[in-house]
């Protein structure tokens, strides 16, 4: 996405990431917040591409993508967790957010007929664009929410109680996502536009 300061530098990943660096006494190092953010770019433009899979391959590699990018955050992090926590979590909150994501429920029924696959994708694009941004939303504000609750540390055990007590207000989360979904309709368009 071009214009990142249009989405609220990343659509507030920066701050949140900056403020938890700082609570896990990691401040000295500038770049990690950045770092993290990036992650988060990159993986968001694979689960954009993932729409452009054979029907069910997509959604699988949606979820793969979202528990590798909550790997490498915590890599970024220095946090020693679980692959198999990590797992869990991450196809725990792809399987919540995609309820809220009707587009994608929408590509995949058409994909599923074998018919319109492009139309299909295009759609599914942007849903799971916006699934992954939301998703490392939640995982990062969870991870903030035990660092804020446990001074500065957090129990691996508890990531998947935070992660919940984030996900509690599906207004917001909602909210997050259709931000993030209009953001991604608006470039593509603004990016159309330019082109003619």
């Amino acid at each position: 996405m071009s214009n990142n300061n249009a989405a609220g530098e990343y659509f507030g990943l920066l701050k949140i990431a900056t403020e938890l660096v700082k609570l896990l006494d990691r401040g000295a190092d500038v770049l990690l917040p950045k770092q993290i953010v990036d992650v988060v770019k990159l993986h968001s433009k694979i689960a954009a591409g993932a729409a452009w899979l054979p029907s069910g391959f997509d959604v699988a590699a949606g979820g793969a993508n979202i528990w590798t990018m909550y790997i490498r955050i915590n890599n970024k992090l220095g946090l020693e967790i679980k692959k198999n926590i990590i797992k869990t979590i991450g196809s725990g909150v792809a399987a919540n957010l995609s309820s809220y994501a009707a587009m994608l429920v929408a590509a995949e029924a058409i994909k599923a007929t074998g018919v319109g696959h492009i139309p299909a994708a295009i759609m599914e694009t942007a849903a799971l664009y916006a699934l992954n941004i939301t998703s490392a939303w939640v995982y990062l504000q969870a991870l903030l929410w035990l660092a804020i609750k446990n001074k500065g540390s957090i129990d691996s055990g508890k990531i998947g109680d935070a992660v919940n007590e984030v996900m509690k207000d599906s207004t917001v989360v909602q909210d997050f996502m259709n931000k993030v979904t209009d953001f991604f309709k608006n470039e593509k368009n603004n990016k159309n536009d330019k082109k003619k």
